[in-house]
């Protein structure tokens, strides 16, 4: 019994020096000495999981080849810098593509304000947290709590900074009717998590048809608005037959109040912002301190902005087609916004120097439309030229995420965009690598 009991424990030790690296976490790469964790990062099946699209133990041990702790302090600085550079990037795009173009798709689709904020507003800000909580990297993690703490911090601290910034006009209802919402979905995804152990795909359906309801709700809400709308139209206009008086004066004006109020609801209005920044950049304070630490009061109505006439605006049939070709373009391509430059102070000037080049490169690449600039922003060049770049680009990024998992594409970063001859290396086996780590 003894010798069996001992060739069990031998055979189990030996099938784990020999599939160690199948069971091993990345995490413990930084336990290893520097020399060792190149080979390491390669060779662990785990580091493979967790990444996404760049392997950052690859890109730290074998890339930069790193040695000494100074070194490795170095090189998170680096990514540091780099992690505020796609910050920066992804402000941008959302400042100067993602918003013009999100209002043009409302006023096409005759939305209000709110039902855009629901439906694409809020798949935008979703999207790249269901692309983030569904990565291997968290795959053991805690979703349920961290969605709630990511819900908590969007309402809280940035519904709380909002408010002291910039005072608005809360609807109660509405506000209510989001507050009921949100407390039913989170109550029971609670209960569907905590009854009976375990997420079946039923409790699933039935917590995502949540959405489409509250969904539904805001449809249903806003073509009941605007039946009201046109119902009060109707009466004023049977109202201005009846013999004139001082009663069907006073029905008739609160009718058109009536109507004022839920048209100011009613569409999307693409507003002059730029006229809104200049009149905000004049506005002085007579007090300073006590202007920082209280809510400023509401400057006037935005300005709607004839769409219309600003695309019309520099329009001429007598005009050559080609006119201002190139000076359109070098205009477009300029990553500075002038307007901006000349009423924003030092850091905001230090702030647009220093993004210029991620500008730039979107400028370049993604086609740029926006209602309030003249022509709404067509460069008859450089859209044309957009046609070629863009989705030769696109192509190429999408081509090589498919391939991501592949080594021999992950070697080539931009997809044969320079030749590299790649000479094959023996690596050495599992169990002689891990003989070899813990004598180390």
């Amino acid at each position: 019994m003894s010798v069996t009991k001992f060739n069990g424990t031998d055979s189990r030790v030996s099938y784990e020096f020999g599939h160690f690296l199948l069971d091993m976490s990345c995490t413990m790469v930084m336990r290893l000495p520097y020399s060792k964790r190149c080979k390491m990062a390669t060779e662990v099946q785990n580091c493979e999981k967790i990444v996404n699209i760049f392997n950052y133990f690859r890109m730290m041990y074998c890339s930069f080849k790193i040695t000494d702790q100074f070194m490795e302090i170095c090189v998170m600085f680096l990514f540091v810098l780099i992690c505020l550079a796609f910050l920066e990037l992804m402000s941008s795009s959302i400042r100067l593509f993602f918003t013009p173009a999100l209002k043009i798709v409302s006023v096409w689709l005759h939305m209000n304000e709110y039902l855009t904020g629901v439906t694409l507003l809020s798949f935008g800000n979703a999207i790249p947290d269901i692309i983030g909580n569904l990565a291997p990297v968290r795959g053991n993690a805690s979703i349920f709590s961290i969605v709630i703490g990511n819900a908590l911090v969007i309402i809280l601290l940035s519904g709380g900074i909002i408010c002291f910034l910039k005072p608005f006009k809360l609807s109660g209802s509405c506000a209510t009717r989001d507050l009921l919402f949100l407390l039913l979905s989170v109550e029971l995804s609670r209960y569907m998590i905590l009854h009976g152990g375990k997420v079946t795909i039923l409790k699933s359906l039935v917590v995502i048809s949540i959405y489409f309801i509250y969904l539904s709700v805001n449809i249903l809400d806003l073509v009941i608005q605007r039946h009201s709308i046109r119902k009060l139209r109707r009466e004023i206009h049977e109202l201005m037959g009846h013999p004139p008086g001082a009663q069907r004066d006073q029905e008739i004006a609160e009718k058109r109040q009536a109507i004022y109020e839920l048209k100011l609801h009613d569409d999307m209005v693409i507003t002059d912002t730029a006229d809104y920044r200049r009149r905000a950049k004049h506005r002085a304070f007579k007090n300073t301190n006590a202007a920082f630490f209280t809510t400023s009061k509401v400057l006037d109505h935005h300005v709607p902005v004839d769409f219309t006439a600003t695309g019309k605006m520099l329009h001429d049939d007598r005009n050559p087609k080609n006119l201002y070709l190139f000076s359109d373009f070098l205009e477009s391509l300029n990553p500075i916004d002038m307007e901006d430059w000349e009423l924003g102070g030092r850091l905001s000037r230090l702030y647009q120097i220093i993004g210029c080049p991620l500008v730039f490169l979107m400028l370049l690449i993604i086609p740029y439309v926006d209602y309030e600039k003249a022509k709404h922003g067509w460069s008859k060049l450089l859209n044309c030229t957009q046609i070629i770049t863009a989705p030769f680009i696109y192509i190429i990024l999408v081509h090589y995420c498919f391939h991501l998992s592949n080594d021999r594409f992950r070697i080539q970063r931009l997809v044969h965009r320079t030749p590299i001859f790649l000479r094959k290396v023996d690596l050495p086996s599992d169990s002689a690598f891990g003989h070899s780590c813990l004598r180390s």
